[in-house]
Formats: C-alpha cells, structure tokens, sequence
C-alpha cells in the first residue's frame, strides 16, 4: 500500500515545475489528487504524464487570488469526495527579482497577493473539509505551504519575494498553532535554487563588469554557490511535501523544512 492511499488532496500551481512534481508523486502513492493552476495548457501536460493513473487526477483552472475560485475547487472537492479534505499544497506562486531601489509597490502587491493572499484564502477554505475528514477518519490533516530559502534569509535583488515568503512562513506557524487542536497540521517547505520555471527567475549573476552571464554560467555560477554542487530538482521538492502530507508526519507541525543541498547552512 502507498503511504497516501485513501487521501484527498489540492496541489495549487501543478501545471508545472514543483507544482507538477508533487502532484505526480501524490497519486503515484495512492492520493486523489485535484491538481489546479491558471495555466490549463500545463495541467494536461501534468495529467497526461500520469497516464493510467489519470483516473484519480481532477485538474481545475483556478487563480488562486480570487475567493470564488476556492470556493468553487472546494465545492468540487466536497462533491467529489465525500465532503472531506486531507491535504492542501498551497505551491502556486511567483518570482520577481531586481534591485531595491527599483522595485515598485505594484510588484510587491502582486507577489503578496499570489504569494500569502492566495494560500491564506485556501486554508481557511479547506478547515470545513479538513475538520470533516478528521472527525470521520481519525488521524490529522495536513496544509502545507511552499516558502523559499528566500523567506528565511536575505536574497540579494528579491527583497519584495523574500518579503512574501517570510509572510508566508509566519502564517504557516500562527495557524500550525490555531488548528493543532483540530487536528490540522500546517508546516511550510523552503526550496533553495530549483530547476523550474518559476527558478528561471533568478537574477542571472553577473561576472565583474556587470555582465549578465549565459545559462550555462550562470548555471555553473549557481552550483558553486551550493554545497552540493547542483541546483535542486523539482522531484526532490515533491517528496518532502509528500512525506508532510503522509502520517509518518502525523506529530510534524509548525515546521520549516529547508530543501536546499545546505545552501543556507553556509
């Protein structure tokens, strides 16, 4: 049996990257998986690589900053699965970098908004399913949300996104604290440099003179920054949030787990 066998779970942003790593893994062990994204084009991609187990795959277009399109992946959820809700992965997210001193408050909205707003409406959305599911089944629940190595230390260039990030990380505790007596597990993940989409967004480094590098450098120059010499992939993300999700975790809560080859231990 897999470890996630007869789970109900919502993977936001899982037309893509980590999103569609996690959402891949979870029905691989066993999960019912409502994989949603505003990108619909990418969601296919996500469900036609699941093949054959493409029967316990829901995918639902959804923006995540707006409150009526929670309520209606809830509502889905609700109908499809017996009213209960065992998971939330609030992954869906976004990246803007540049310097401080240009950064506009239009760019710090909106990665709030998409960053801590989103995820914020999606727990207090899931706790009428999620309380469900643990009345009837026993056991706990599980909300976990994806912060960043950004939301823990300072990023040069990304002080609007680390600032979003750390929200997120504080949220992610102040409510592991809330719903423990439900029975409702909250904890947060913290990817270092991951090769996604979303990781494409890094400010390229630059060499002495201010030249921004090619990929392959910057690759490179990435790498050596990290104590195990690679970027992350996204696979590896998806298995920490699988295992927070499973009940081999089922005391976890209010935690910060940093996938990061050690990159923020320097």
């Amino acid at each position: 049996m897999t470890i996630l066998h007869g789970k109900t779970i919502v993977v936001t942003g899982a037309g893509s990257g980590i999103g569609r790593a996690t959402a891949r893994l979870l029905a691989q062990q066993g999960a019912t998986v409502f994989a949603t994204d505003l990108n619909p084009a990418g969601l296919a991609e996500t469900a036609a690589d699941l093949g054959d187990q493409a029967g316990a795959f829901h995918t639902l277009t959804h923006d995540v900053t707006e409150q009526a399109d929670w309520d209606r992946v809830f509502a889905q959820v609700a109908q499809q699965a017996n009213g209960q809700l065992h998971g939330l992965v609030n992954n869906a997210g976004i990246m803007l970098a540049g310097p401080f001193d240009q950064a506009s408050v239009a760019d710090l909205q909106r990665q709030y908004r998409i960053n801590v707003e989103g995820p914020f409406m999606g727990m207090q959305g899931a706790l009428p399913l999620m309380r469900a599911a643990v009345q009837a089944q026993g056991g706990t629940a599980s909300i976990v949300n994806v912060s960043s190595i950004f939301g823990q230390i300072a990023g040069q260039r990304y002080a609007a996104y680390s600032a979003s990030k750390g929200a997120i990380l504080m949220l992610t505790k102040a409510a592991a604290v809330e719903l423990a007596p439900d029975g409702i597990r909250v904890n947060s993940v913290h990817p270092g440099p991951t090769l996604t989409a979303l990781g494409a967004a890094h400010e390229p480094p630059r060499d002495a003179q201010g030249r921004p590098l090619s990929r392959d450098e910057a690759l490179a120059q990435w790498s050596s920054r990290i104590p195990m010499r690679r970027l992350g992939q996204a696979d590896e993300i998806a298995g920490t949030i699988a295992f927070l999700l499973s009940d081999a975790a089922a005391y976890t809560s209010g935690a910060e787990l940093v996938v990061d080859g050690a990159y923020s231990a320097c």
